[in-house]
């Protein structure tokens, strides 16, 4: 959608795609607050009853979910709204798309659980979708329609790429729930291993805790970039960003169906089972990321280009940022490891002091290097909470994650 605005809009696209993307980094903070850590908590739960075939246990705990997700989203699109005023002050959005998409708040957060309900099912088809395209593909097949049907109408209204994310978000959270309704979850029922209110939230707080500070982690540089420099600065930003995260595609599908079984190998304390089938990921991640890392870091000016030549300037933003994720991917799935084995603390910890680095190092580098500095800031941090969440991995289970050619067995 980015390469259809960019081009349409011409010398205003990066302009028009950062206060998009600054827009719906808004209505994500608000989401990862509504979400309550309740998607990743099903993940755990669903996982452990699917195996079980207890499906009368997954309805119940899924119903438990909603019942803290429902009323906190819709107080928190409230707060949206009545606040748009100072948030648009504050980032340089347009009040108008801060209030249109509170109303999204909700069903953008139930998709969320849906999604990882799916994950906890092992229906990794429909967990891929909706975690990594729906809302994207929803939207630009409702953006690319409109532009074809009235391309002179958009090209006046820069308001249609986020109305085009909120019909995507509404199409996604409708087919999410209707495909939940119809999946098959059996009938078993275990009323001793039912989930109580405070099991629930001894394990969805700490989980809200660690996203929240996740994603601080992966979209600070971009939301300081809003408030330190101009939306110019975001959208080119924002267009490496998403280049960058195609190199870890890999690692996200490969996450999808290996971190149900790192909760299954540490609920029957079968720790030889959990270190081969890690190991085996991270060399799966990492000889799956080296070839998308390649192609990005060699034609990285041609790619940018692609987009328009006002984002040729993120060249160099480009290649520290795929720096960060050929990292990640020699570490392989550390996050996931600590999330599915109780350490959610431990996790949680990582990444907060991660996320403090990360704030600091952006406030002194973006003032001085822009988005490069962002760039930098962001790759310390990978290197930083990855190398940790190794060596506490090591600690715990007494083997290494990583994945290195020639070196690792």
């Amino acid at each position: 959608m980015h390469v259809i605005s960019n081009k349409g809009y011409g010398e205003e696209g990066a302009g028009v795609w950062g206060r998009y993307l600054l827009a719906i980094l808004v209505l994500r903070v608000f989401v990862i607050v509504g979400r309550f850590g309740a998607d990743t908590a099903l993940l755990k739960f669903i996982a452990g009853f699917n195996a079980q075939k207890l499906g009368e246990n997954i309805r119940l705990v899924y119903r438990k979910a909603l019942s803290f997700v429902l009323p906190i989203c819709i107080g928190l699109s409230i707060l949206m709204y009545l606040s748009s005023a100072y948030i648009s002050e504050v980032m340089s959005v347009p009040q108008l798309y801060i209030e249109y998409l509170s109303f999204f708040l909700l069903p953008f957060a139930w998709m969320f659980v849906n999604t990882q309900s799916f994950r906890g099912l092992k229906d990794m088809l429909s967990f891929s979708f909706f975690f990594n395209s729906a809302v994207t593909s929803f939207a630009f097949i409702i953006f690319g329609l409109v532009f074809l049907l009235s391309k002179e109408d958009v090209l006046n209204n820069h308001q249609v790429p986020v109305y085009a994310f909120s019909v995507g978000v509404a199409l996604a959270f409708a087919s999410s729930l209707f495909l939940w309704i119809r999946k098959e979850k059996g009938k078993g029922f275990d009323p001793v291993q039912n989930i109580d209110n405070k099991t629930f939230l001894n394990m969805s707080v700490p989980l809200m805790l660690a996203q929240s500070i996740t994603f601080i982690m992966g979209w600070t540089d971009q939301f300081m970039l809003g408030v330190l420099t101009t939306p110019e600065d975001v959208g080119v930003y924002g267009v490496a960003f998403k280049y960058s995260t195609l190199a870890v595609v890999f690692l996200l599908a490969i996450n999808s169906i290996a971190t149900p079984k790192f909760a299954e190998f540490h609920a029957k304390n079968d720790i030889q089972g959990l270190e081969k089938t890690v190991k085996h990921s991270t060399k799966m991640i990492f000889w799956a990321t080296v070839p998308v890392v390649l192609f990005f870091a060699l034609f990285a000016e041609w790619v940018l280009g692609f987009s328009g030549e006002s984002f040729v300037v993120g060249v160099s933003t480009l290649l520290i940022l795929l720096a960060g994720r050929f990292y990640s991917s020699i570490c392989g799935s550390v996050g996931s490891i600590l999330q599915m084995t109780g350490n959610q603390h431990l996790f949680q910890n990582i990444l907060l002091g991660a996320a403090i680095v990360n704030v600091v190092l952006n406030y002194l580098l973006i003032p001085i290097y822009g988005i490069t500095g962002a760039a930098i800031a962001s790759f310390i941090c990978v290197v930083f909470w990855n190398t940790i969440m190794v060596l506490v991995v090591k600690k715990k289970f007494g083997f290494y994650s990583v994945y290195i050619p020639f070196l690792s067995k």
